[in-house]
């Protein structure tokens, strides 16, 4: 008899322990999300231009060097012209601009490019356009997506000039 109790008692502690362990609980976990248009910037070094320091990103770099008028050593793939004695000369390179799209239905781009600071010594110029005022100027009205473009970029240096010459053209995209 006693074994039976034993018995019965370890039954009853086994089935409430088994109770005790089947407990559960559950729950639910809403996800919102808004998807927004997005659109990305790149600079890529040209074929035919000056290697872009920072290429494929949007914070890049064409860094001249020390360059002079007469003699001195030019960096690959720019080209250097004398304008008249005494007069200026110019660098020129290509580079290449890059804008691609995401979750959107646009088709093209407008893009525009300004100096960041005016420059009333030297002349700036992105192709045929004269940006050196500081004032924003239209690139193009209906920029491809996902295309490389190339643009020129020219400085134009008087033979007055000397020292340093630092200043960025930030370049804006806007969907259409």
């Amino acid at each position: 008899m006693r074994n039976r109790s034993i018995f019965v008692t370890m039954l009853v502690a086994v089935a409430f322990a088994g109770v005790a362990k089947a407990q559960t609980g559950s729950g639910t976990l809403g996800i919102n999300a808004t998807v927004q248009g997005s659109i990305n910037l790149a600079f890529l070094t040209d074929a035919n231009g000056m290697a872009v320091t920072g290429t494929g990103t949007s914070t890049a770099s064409l860094p001249l060097g020390t360059v002079s008028m007469y003699g001195g050593t030019v960096p690959a793939n720019v080209t250097k012209t004398v304008n008249g004695a005494a007069i200026s000369f110019n660098l020129s390179t290509p580079f290449d601009v890059r804008v691609d799209l995401a979750n959107s239905a646009s088709t093209t781009f407008t893009l525009s490019a300004m100096m960041s600071a005016a420059d009333s010594v030297n002349v700036w110029t992105l192709g045929p356009t004269n940006i050196s005022s500081g004032a924003s100027f239209a690139v193009t009205s209906a920029g491809v997506y996902a295309t490389a473009v190339p643009y020129t970029l020219k400085l134009t240096v008087p033979a007055s000039a000397a020292g340093a010459i630092s200043n960025s053209i930030g370049f804006t995209a806007v969907a259409n």
